[in-house]
């Protein structure tokens, strides 16, 4: 039976039938060497003491870190992680509800909105370095405007992010600056995908902004809103390039991936040492985005 052209779009011949898996390949090969290949390695040295200066041994110890971080370490640990909670709990919220504030002021398909949007969200492009360094100097306790403004208004000072009380709440603001603009364009996109009918329908039934917005508009935004909170909160559990450009990890915030990064490559190296804990914080990242998917996908199919 002859093979239609259907069947074999790139053709019958013996060359042209491998240029579907010639396509593949590059990107196969990309993902073993820039994702699979650092993935094992990671688990393999949490399975030693290697200290990842070059030239030194590797110790294969087995679970030893495991049980190290379970035993001796878990305080630590222990603290680690609730400042991780915080961190993603204080983004995901404030990101979302600033997010959909920001979508339904700027949802017009007039000309100047769209260029009000992409102000919004210009500090998604940015880099962290530059992100951090303009938060760095507009906090400065020293000259920085935001003590001149602090000093105005209470009559004291603040060291902002030399502050315990401060640094993790305002580390979340910058956050939640850089990615708000994502945020918007997702519920933007739900928004344009509510059938006009509908509100068409509220109307005549007499509707105010409110009942149609908690009645219908909302629950419409389900699939938006698991996006925008799932992405978020995944986003944030393993955050540590920010924490590191404006704290460092100091005044309580050091969350599970900064302490990952400090472990691993700081100025005493335990690259086997955190390495476990960077395979800690994939299972609690999956662990926890497995649970919030499920329980967010329950949502929309009970709204």
């Amino acid at each position: 039976m002859p093979v239609s052209a259907n069947t074999m779009p790139f053709g019958s011949g013996a060359l042209r039938r491998w240029i579907p898996l010639l396509s593949i390949s590059l990107p196969l090969l990309g993902w073993l060497i820039f994702s699979f290949g650092p993935s094992a390695a990671t688990i393999f040295y949490s399975l030693t003491q290697y200290s990842g200066e070059p030239g030194t041994p590797l110790n294969f110890s087995g679970l030893h870190n495991y049980v190290q971080a379970f035993s001796t370490l878990l305080p630590e640990l222990r603290s680690t992680i609730v400042v991780t909670l915080k961190f993603t709990i204080g983004v995901t919220v404030i990101q979302n509800v600033i997010g959909l504030l920001l979508a339904l002021l700027l949802n017009r398909r007039l000309r100047a909105f769209a260029v009000y949007r992409a102000f919004v969200f210009l500090p998604q492009v940015l880099s962290v370095a530059v992100v951090a360094s303009m938060f760095l100097l507009i906090f400065n306790p020293l000259t920085g405007p935001a003590e001149v403004i602090y000093h105005w208004v209470t009559g004291s000072s603040s060291s902002f992010f030399g502050s315990s009380r401060q640094a993790l709440a305002l580390v979340v603001l910058v956050n939640v600056w850089m990615y708000a603009g994502f945020t918007m364009m997702v519920y933007i996109a739900g928004f344009r995908n509510i059938p006009g009918d509908v509100y068409e329908a509220a109307a005549v039934d007499g509707c105010g902004r409110w009942r149609t917005f908690t009645g219908i508009t909302w629950p419409l935004l389900a699939p938006a809103t698991t996006v925008n909170v799932w992405l978020a909160a995944m986003g944030t559990l393993g955050q540590f390039q920010l924490i590191l450009a404006l704290t460092g990890g100091a005044e309580n915030t050091q969350t599970i991936g900064m302490y990952m990064y400090s472990t691993a490559f700081g100025t005493s190296s335990q690259l086997g040492y955190g390495s476990m804990i960077a395979v800690l914080q994939f299972f609690l990242t999956l662990i926890l985005g497995g649970l919030l998917l499920f329980l967010l996908r329950r949502r929309e199919v009970q709204l």
